[in-house]
């Protein structure tokens, strides 16, 4: 950045924290205006003013002026990150950075290698055990004819559905299309090319056959901002049907809702799953996509048996077919939260988070077939030895302390979060083969210098005061900063990185607004 437009960012913000001071609180100590860009939102986060006591009044002025700031950097509200703070004392200081992110939680993210992201799951599961499409083109197309004539004799009248393409058209987009259909879907291309706006799937508008083919229309991309340890745990319900991913070219949508979800067909299935299957996905259902039916045949056969059942709503001439949809709402029977004891029989849970932990005994999940995500708060102490026994993948326990010693060697385990009252021993960290990310911010530890040996690392979260006691860490795709960092703590350890224009930059501001030197 050239010194002339670094001086006109800097009076801006002089010009922000006098706004900012001109209309606080009595008694104020501290102001911070946070303004970010993150996975689900951006915009100015001002927390407002800080009190002697600790609390925190809201932000009583607009921050407007931070447009200015914006045009002169040359990007947009949404990848531009700036962390002012104004003191009482008539200093401020500020930090500005398009390399980094904040999240809900308040993390500083820095993303230093956009493309070493963690491998998916689903990389290095098997391949399905039946590996033929488990629909029927024929039986298709008579449960589609049958489907539409039942449709037609509630509602009163036909509805109009688009003509079939012609055979040779037809031909000619599934040649060019670089994957594949499972059968049966194709033959219902035969029967009308789409539905236009009239929802025969589960109310899903049916895109045509040109549509399905031609455009992409859900492939979400990886990004460390939208914490992909985390964010992978998941299976499907039943497990195994569907490959542990967050997304996949061979997830072919086919019909779509008012929502931004999706039905498709799953061309690349897991282990327990058939080429053709139809799952949901989408705005819902990143990281954790749901099984439907084992084909389009068998989901049609469900909906014919729905209305000979009854089991509908006509209303203007819009029918609702209540074939019973999986959705993200039913995931009280993977996902369990609450208090101890927990449940006896945890066959199905696949994530487990406890509540109010008090001399917690996990002896229920030992064995736990598909448990892939613990999170522990409270108080403690936990025995952690059963969950040696299961798949677990990521770890948070948020107690007053915690001994790891129980999980050495652990095969599975990805990523551990603590947040610790008590000192805790980092060395079993070096037995686990697997781990790439890991969060202390807010945990005593006993030695950083573990941290140092651990080359599969990928991510590492620590405070301020950890980064500086940290020696040479292991070579980071993403590096996280947690606890309440002040501007210059910010710059400091992103100094700690490199100014490339490779991973960004990140730019210091500091002076007065009340006109003294």
């Amino acid at each position: 950045m050239d010194d002339q437009r670094k001086d006109a960012m800097a009076e801006v913000l002089r010009s922000t924290a006098a706004q900012v001071a001109a209309g606080a609180p009595q008694g104020w100590r501290r102001a911070w205006v946070h303004a970010y860009h993150g996975p689900s939102s951006s915009g100015h986060r001002g927390t407002g003013y800080e009190m002697p006591d600790g609390t925190f009044g809201g932000m009583r002025v607009g921050l407007g002026g931070l447009s200015k700031l914006y045009q002169l950097s040359g990007v947009s509200p949404a990848d531009l990150t700036v962390e002012l703070a104004v003191e009482s004392s008539g200093r401020f200081e500020a930090v500005t950075s398009q390399a980094i992110t904040r999240d809900e939680s308040g993390r500083f993210l820095y993303v230093l290698r956009p493309d070493a992201l963690p491998r998916e799951p689903g990389a290095d599961q098997d391949p399905p055990s039946n590996p033929t499409p488990a629909g029927d083109p024929e039986e298709a197309v008579r449960l589609f004819r049958e489907y539409v004539r039942k449709r037609a004799d509630i509602i009163g009248e036909e509805e109009l559905l688009p003509d079939p393409l012609d055979p040779a058209e037809r031909a000619a987009l599934l040649d060019a299309f670089p994957g594949d259909l499972p059968p049966d879907l194709v033959a219902l291309y035969g029967e009308a090319d789409g539905d236009e706006e009239i929802g025969l799937f589960h109310g899903h508008l049916w895109f045509s056959l040109e549509s399905t083919t031609t455009f992409v229309h859900h492939r979400p991309e990886r990004k460390w901002t939208d914490d992909p340890l985390w964010s992978m745990t998941g299976d499907a319900e039943p497990p195994g049907t569907i490959r542990r991913q967050l997304g996949s070219p061979r997830w072919i949508p086919f019909a779509t809702s008012t929502g931004g979800d999706y039905l498709a067909v799953d061309m690349d299935p897991g282990p327990a799953g058939r080429p053709g299957q139809v799952i949901r996905v989408g705005i819902h259902y990143d990281g954790a996509p749901l099984h439907v039916a084992d084909s389009v045949t068998t989901m049609l056969r469900r909906l014919v048996e729905a209305l000979d059942r009854g089991e509908y709503e006509e209303d203007g001439g819009y029918l609702d077919v209540d074939a019973r949809l999986p959705s993200y709402l039913d995931d009280s029977r993977t996902h369990w939260r609450g208090q101890a004891p927990i449940p006896k029989k945890p066959r199905r849970i696949q994530s487990l988070v406890v509540d109010e932990v008090r001399d917690l005994d996990l002896e229920p999940v030992r064995g736990a077939p598909h448990l892939r995500l613990v999170a522990l708060f409270g108080e403690g102490p936990v025995d952690l030895r059963p969950l040696r026994e299961v798949p677990l993948e990521a770890l948070r326990l948020e107690l007053n302390a915690a001994d790891l010693s129980p999980l050495a060697g652990h095969p599975t385990l990805r990523v551990v979060t603590l947040r610790t009252r008590e000192p805790v021993d980092l060395d079993v960290l070096r037995t686990l083969p697997r781990l790439e990310g890991l969060e202390l911010a807010e945990s005593a530890v006993q030695d950083l210098a573990v941290i140092g040996e651990l080359n599969g690392l990928l991510s590492l979260t620590l405070s301020p005061e950890q980064w500086r006691r940290l020696g040479k860490p292991p070579p980071l795709a993403a590096a996280g900063l947690g606890g309440d960092a002040m501007p210059g703590q910010i710059d400091e350890w992103a100094a700690r990185f490199g100014r490339g224009e490779e991973i960004g930059d990140c730019e210091y501001f500091a002076g007065r607004f009340d006109g003294s030197t």
